[in-house]
């Protein structure tokens, strides 16, 4: 019972917060976990047929059920505080029939185009796969009803814990199904390892529905006894208005979301056929794209969800404190979260340049043994992107501080046109003698771009002012340091996987070091610079202006709600 409880103690906003954020690294951890040993079971050609079945399935899913949870979670939350908790599972209700027809009707048409799909992309074998992972949409669409509904309570626990399950149990059921499965093929192998997505929703379906047994029996006797209605109706009526509202509400998050993995699924429907239009025969060309998408971005996905989960605390948290008008404390937290991001990718990035080949070779042995000439490929891959680490979390930090203080149109632009210079560089080097590193090119353009106009929109509307120059400054001095003291240590050190360990722990305590010499363990003021470094546009006034437009934006929130 005491384990239970805990999926309804935890109410404080940026606690939530927190959950989430440290429950999408240990699933992103997780993911890692199981596409280093699928590497080494199935290979690079399959590895090719995985990286090629998610892009699309992780579009579907931001069409389906991205926005949703936040949507849900606005509602639900509006109706609790009136302590109206009948209508909070009406919403649900009403969530669930709405995304249940979505989610069936995608299913559907992904299992019925599978095929064709599968030879669009220039592989018939992902065929079958698709199969596998079809249902999956059905089940992630009811799992975000759910989740946005425990949202809505301020209870993130629900969600932290289901990711977790869901994340396990993808992990354990696709190596063992691989491994089962890799007696007849590689396809076979791969169909295994995605089956597993589709075993590992269930669980955490079910899990979600036992904890929703368990909070409705104890909101009913807590709250429910205490209101006598005229008329209690044990069944809540569909309202299809009320899922209109939903849908409209879930629209701009969506689109957002959708960005990235529409250019992602292009990458899997170009890049496989322009290797092969440029000479390169499939079964190569589609090792070659396993390569970059699943062995070298999946280490890139690594150390940037750390930045990404301090994103995700940085929205409610920049929203909240602009709306309690704590003006100062806003600096404090905006500063503080651009310093830690930076301090966690320049260490990453500049290791993974210099250890490259001894990484890949560690980690994917089994995939790249006795082919020097791929392995070295993927070591040359992994250092230009490398550059994303850094980028990637620029660009999320400042996309969490623009969306907190209501202005997410932006990094939407910003990344839309990043992903236009992408596709441009792609298609215009891809068939050259840069084969598939114009992938990796068009991947560091495309968040450089959006890392850049992140940066400028946030100085813009923020107005990050005062000493940051010297900052900058230090922050240029330590990547150089320790980029050169890295190097130098990877030029002395035999490259071996196993004296990668040894080089890993020597450049953490160099980067520590060089981290106390710059000054940058003191977190003390705004982490940047003093209190007065950081100014929202036109200082006072403006500040005034936000607050009193945010004021009549909840008011007229609440006379609709009414």
């Amino acid at each position: 019972m005491k384990f239970l409880k805990q999926f309804f103690g935890s109410r404080n906003f940026l606690t939530g917060a927190a959950i989430l954020g440290l429950a999408g690294v240990l699933c992103r951890i997780l993911g890692v976990v199981i596409r280093i040993p699928l590497t080494n079971i199935v290979g690079n050609f399959g590895m090719g047929l995985y990286q090629m079945v998610f892009p699309l399935y992780a579009l579907l899913l931001v069409f389906s059920s991205a926005g949703v949870p936040i949507a849900i979670s606005k509602m639900v939350a509006r109706e609790k505080v009136g302590g109206n908790l009948p209508e909070c599972r009406r919403i649900l209700l009403n969530a669930v029939i709405l995304l249940g027809i979505i989610g069936v009707v995608i299913s559907a048409l992904f299992m019925i185009f599978s095929h064709p799909i599968a030879k669009l992309q220039g592989n018939g074998d992902v065929g079958i796969i698709y199969l596998a992972i079809a249902p999956s949409v059905f089940l992630v669409c009811i799992i975000a009803a759910f989740r946005g509904y425990f949202q809505g309570f301020q209870n993130m626990v629900p969600t932290a814990t289901s990711q977790i399950i869901e994340q396990t149990v993808k992990v354990a059921a696709g190596i063992t199904m691989a491994v089962i499965f890799i007696n007849i093929s590689v396809v076979w192998a791969v169909f295994g390892a995605i089956l597993a997505v589709t075993v590992s929703e269930v669980v955490a379906l079910l899990f979600l529905i036992g904890v929703y047994v368990f909070h409705s029996k104890k909101q009913r006797g807590k709250k429910d006894k205490t209101k006598k209605t005229k008329s209690k109706q044990r069944k809540i009526p569909v309202d299809w208005r009320l899922m209109w509202s939903i849908l409209k509400q879930s629209i701009p998050v969506t689109l957002m979301a959708s960005v990235f993995p529409l250019i992602l699924v292009m990458d899997s429907m170009l890049v496989i056929n322009m290797l092969v239009a440029a000479g390169a025969k499939n079964t190569e060309a589609t090792q070659l794209f396993g390569i970059q998408s699943g062995t070298v971005h999946t280490l890139i996905n690594l150390p940037a969800v750390l930045a990404i989960a301090l994103a995700t605390a940085v929205v409610p948290t920049v929203s909240s404190l602009m709306k309690q008008k704590k003006v100062d404390e806003l600096r404090d937290k905006m500063s503080l979260a651009v310093k830690i991001t930076l301090l966690i990718s320049i260490f990453f990035a500049v290791f993974y340049f210099a250890f490259a080949k001894s990484i890949i070779d560690l980690l994917y042995h089994g995939a790249f043994k006795g082919n020097e000439k791929h392995l070295t490929l993927a070591a040359n891959l992994l250092k230009i992107e490398s550059a994303l680490i850094l980028l990637m979390g620029i660009s999320s930090v400042f996309t969490a501080m623009l969306q907190g203080i209501d202005k997410a149109k932006f990094p939407l632009i910003a990344l839309v046109i990043g992903g236009v210079i992408k596709m441009a560089i792609q298609f215009s080097l891809i068939k050259t003698s840069v084969g598939i590193y114009a992938v990796s090119l068009g991947n560091v353009a495309c968040f450089l771009t959006a890392a850049i106009l992140n940066t400028i929109f946030a100085i813009y509307f923020i107005q990050i002012k005062g000493d940051l120059r010297s900052n900058a400054v230090k922050f240029v001095a330590l990547s150089v340091g320790f980029g050169a003291c890295v190097l130098l240590l990877a030029g002395i050190m035999p490259e071996s996987r196993w004296w990668v360990l040894l080089g890993g722990a020597a450049s953490l305590t160099i980067y520590l070091i060089l981290v106390a010499i710059f000054g940058f363990l003191r977190f003390t003021g705004s982490g940047i610079g003093n209190n007065s470094d950081v100014k929202t546009k036109g200082e006072n006034n403006e500040k005034s202006r936000i607050c009193r437009k945010n004021g009549r934006e909840m008011g007229n929130a609440k006379k609709t709600s009414r």
